[in-house]
């Protein structure tokens, strides 16, 4: 498998660009060219700050034990670029990208000058359409929502799962901001579910549900969830169910699997399918999610999670707190340079023993030295090699510690190609 886009060029020659360059007119151009495959797939679109790749994987899982072939296109990669397209589970083969490129090229790939994630879209939405037709697709939102390059089709469901302070940088700094870029996704009539709690990004979801008359379903309102003693109860108008079990760790996958039940009983009565509740239950413990939460080694424990803002670091706090208040708690971090650090690096100082801060080779990382000036924890140090920041985390660890490492999601990926 590749495990970057430029692999895949020494395969098959194309241009590609390697930047953030957000807008909808390149993709609509090119895919017009290649048939307009986001036109022939149903798609459930996800967006959100936080939540939303684990809603994706909830909701896969709930349409695959129904019988769906359901495409899933996911960012960024958990280790290889092709498991960010897959068909129930299975990732587009080194053969099929390659066909792809092969056609793409023949329609002008090299005057489109699509971005990086801008062909990776393109690429999921033709493979979905063309090559493995598949029933559904769930597609998850790169950046944002209105000017992101997934934004480019009409879906039967979206979902925007909370507005976080994620990406200032591109998207603004106040949460209404963000809520208009993420609120973008909502296409007319077309109905909406959110778990958003804070009012004031509720009311720009509202009010651009309003304005494009889409049917809304949100979190406390047209349905909701509690847990307790770790099984979850849903309650809605529609449905009601009770001692759900989860796969996902965390008292936040609470909230992600309701909405992804949300959706299903949406999706069911859409369809005019029976809602069978042993299908839900089934779903639900069989859901896996690389990179949240994930425990990589048992003993001593090595944990991976990409908490990748403020509000995902708050929600790593809560669940370390509770699980693992007895153990040493090593950390290594890396973040994205347009990311609140300073405040995820606060938050991360109450819980860890000690921290060693890295950086990894992507553009928009930021520096393991500069990360390390915001920690207030007595023992810290940086090393921005991650690959002798890691050697140098395992080294410490013994049976009464825990290695935790968390940061951006392209960090995670990169840690993922040693440890898994």
């Amino acid at each position: 498998m590749f495990l970057s886009f430029k692999e895949l060029q020494e395969k098959v020659n194309f241009t590609i660009k390697n930047e953030i360059n957000l807008g909808l007119d390149r993709m609509q151009q090119f895919l017009e060219k290649v048939g307009d495959p986001q036109d022939q797939i149903e798609v459930v679109h996800i967006g959100g700050t936080n939540g939303k790749g684990s809603t994706l994987r909830f909701l896969e899982s709930l349409l695959k034990e129904a019988g769906f072939a359901v495409g899933v296109f996911h960012s960024p990669a958990y280790r290889f670029i092709n498991d960010q397209i897959s068909v129930n589970g299975t990732y587009i083969t080194d053969d099929e990208m390659v066909e792809i490129i092969e056609v793409f090229n023949k329609h002008g790939l090299s005057e489109a000058g699509l971005t990086e994630f801008e062909l990776q879209t393109a690429m999921a939405f033709y493979y979905f359409a063309v090559i493995k037709k598949v029933d559904i697709a769930l597609i998850e939102v790169g950046l944002g929502g209105r000017e992101d390059s997934t934004n480019v089709m009409t879906p039967i469901l979206s979902i925007i799962t909370n507005i976080g302070h994620d990406h200032i940088g591109f998207l603004g700094r106040s949460v209404q901001e963000i809520a208009y870029h993420k609120a973008g996704i909502i296409k007319k009539g077309v109905a909406i579910i959110s778990g958003e709690q804070k009012s004031a990004a509720k009311e720009v979801i509202k009010k651009e549900a309003s304005l494009k008359k889409s049917p809304g379903y949100f979190m406390g309102e047209e349905f909701s969830y509690r847990m307790e003693d770790g099984k979850v109860s849903f309650h809605s108008a529609k449905k009601n169910m009770e001692e759900l079990e989860l796969s996902l760790q965390g008292e936040y996958q609470a909230a992600n699997a309701s909405l992804a039940i949300m959706a299903y009983v949406l999706l069911m009565e859409k369809w005019n399918m029976k809602f069978d509740e042993r299908v839900l239950k089934a779903g639900l413990v069989k859901t896996e999610h690389p990179g949240r939460f994930e425990l990589v080694q048992k003993e001593p424990p090595i944990i991976l999670d990409g908490a990748h803002n403020e509000e995902a670091v708050d929600a790593l706090v809560t669940t370390m707190k509770k699980n693992f208040s007895e153990k040493r708690i090593v950390v290594l971090f890396s973040a994205l340079k347009d990311k609140p650090i300073e405040m995820m690096v606060r938050k991360l100082d109450d819980i860890a023993d000690e921290i060693i801060f890295t950086s990894f080779d992507f553009p928009r990382a930021a520096r393991a030295e500069d990360v390390c000036q915001v920690s207030g924890l007595l023992k810290k140090e940086f090393e921005e090699d991650w690959k002798t920041a890691l050697q140098s985390a395992v080294s410490r660890l013994d049976d009464n510690s825990l290695l935790l490492i968390t940061g951006s999601l392209y960090f995670i990926s990169e840690i993922r190609t040693k440890l898994t």
